[in-house]
Order: C-alpha cells, then structure tokens, then sequence
C-alpha cells in the first residue's frame, strides 16, 4: 500500500500496474516535485474509491501519452493533437497540485473486479464527454439521460442520426469538418480502445454468474466492443449516449455488483 499526501508521497511498497507503457504515465505522476493529491474523477453514478480514481487518473495520462505518440508517429494525424494532448496532461496536473484531498491507495487491491469495472465506467463516462466536444455537445447533455436534449444540436436530427457523417464512413476517410474538434475526437477513440483492453486483460470471463466460455461474448464485452466500433465509424452522439448509459453501465453493473451513489 502507499499513501498519497499533499506535502509527500510514501510508498508503503513495490507498486506494479499491468499497464502498456505504465513507466511513461507512472514518470509523468511520480516526477512532479512539488505538493501532490489527486482530485476525485467521478465515476457516472456509481460509487467510487481512491484505488479506482487512482487507476482511472494513470489511464487517462496513458491515454494522453499514447495519443501524442500516434500524432508524432502519423501522418493522418495533425501535430496539432499533440500539443492538445500536452495540454490535458497539465491540465491533470493542475488538479492534481490544487487538489486538497490525501488518498490512500492499495496497490494489492488494484486488480479487484469491482476496482477495475468501475475503472471502465469512468472511462466511458470519458468517452461521452470527449465525444461530445467533438461535436460540441456539452458534457452534461451527454452525461444525462435526457435524449431529448441532444436533437437541439448541429448536425443531429430527430433520430439520433449524425446528418453530415455516414455510421459507416471509415475514420481514414474523415476530414476536420467533420467535427468540431479533431482532438476530441481521436481522444474519445483512444479511450474506448483502451477500455476494451482492460476488458480483455482483467475482466473477461469474470461476470458474475457467466460459465466460462471463450466463444460466446457476454452482454457486456459485447457492449464494449460496440462502443468501440461505433466511435469508430463516427456514430452520432446519441448512439453513444445510448450505448453507455443503456448497455455498458448497466450490463458493468450487473456483471460486477457496481453499487450507485446515493
């Protein structure tokens, strides 16, 4: 276990975290020489504790850091999403050095399955916020579960249908004004990639009451992958809002015990 202080960090002992690249997100964290405390990420409407914070806040900077490599590396990719995701990094930063909570993080309970499937419900909660701004939706139209709000916006008719983009448009194909925001866009693709290897590398065949069974998916490792897939095709903001709030997070909380806040 180690303790997360404001004036100082004390590890307790050896911290390992199964993550792809973890010493990049791990140096970002642990560099900072100055006053450190993480602020509480919310998970959407389930209850949340410093070990699945802790993991959703190194995910996101993973995400961050995988992000700025695929812009450096590609050339589909604008420089430009770089330097924005330099900047969500300072961002998470800065609320991590003004943050006046102390968290007490169990590294021995990092791999619990409630820990990681509320980590894969926070970021989906991600996904919609990031792919939201892509479209210039607010966030809290697509945190919500009022549908009804979102048809008010460019580009989204009474369906739910996305009027300026195909479903099946292939992501290679796209151009900036396909969107609002480029950056966002990509960073909501890359978290839904990652919850799928989270899905894949902690949680499958782990639901409760699933026979193992490595050829028929469950409800929620199919609702994953069609979170992936959608974002992928560039559905509209309200196929993902469906696909969250009416499939991942319950099929989570079903497959997992996930207790809501009260």
């Amino acid at each position: 276990m180690f303790q997360i202080k404001m004036k100082s960090v004390k590890i307790l002992n050896t911290y390992k975290l199964r993550i792809p690249s973890i010493s990049i997100a791990l140096l970002l964290l642990f560099s900072i020489q100055s006053v450190i405390g993480i602020k509480s990420i919310q998970a959407h409407n389930f209850d949340t504790d410093d070990n699945s914070t802790f993991l959703t806040l190194i995910n996101q900077i993973l995400i961050e850091t995988r992000l700025i490599n695929n812009s450096l590396s590609s050339d589909d990719l604008d420089r430009a999403n770089a330097i924005e995701s330099v900047k969500n990094i300072i961002d998470i930063y800065d609320d991590i050095i003004i943050s006046e909570d102390s968290y007490v993080v169990d590294s021995d309970k990092f791999y619990n399955n409630t820990i990681m499937a509320t980590v894969i419900a926070n970021l989906a909660d991600e996904v919609l916020r990031n792919y939201g701004a892509a479209f210039n939706v607010p966030s809290n139209i697509m945190l919500s579960m009022d549908f009804s709000k979102i048809v008010n916006y460019t580009n989204i008719d009474s369906k739910g249908q996305n009027l300026s983009h195909s479903a099946n448009h292939p992501v290679g194909a796209m151009t900036e004004l396909k969107f609002d925001s480029e950056a966002d866009y990509y960073n909501a693709k890359e978290i839904s990639d990652r919850i799928v290897e989270i899905y894949d590398s902690d949680l499958k065949g782990h639901e409760i009451g699933t026979v193992s069974n490595n050829i028929t998916p469950s409800a929620l490792e199919k609702s994953l992958y069609e979170l992936q897939r959608e974002v992928t095709n560039v559905a509209s903001p309200m196929k993902i809002m469906e696909i969250v709030h009416a499939k991942v997070h319950p099929n989570l909380q079903l497959a997992f015990n996930l207790t809501l806040k009260r």
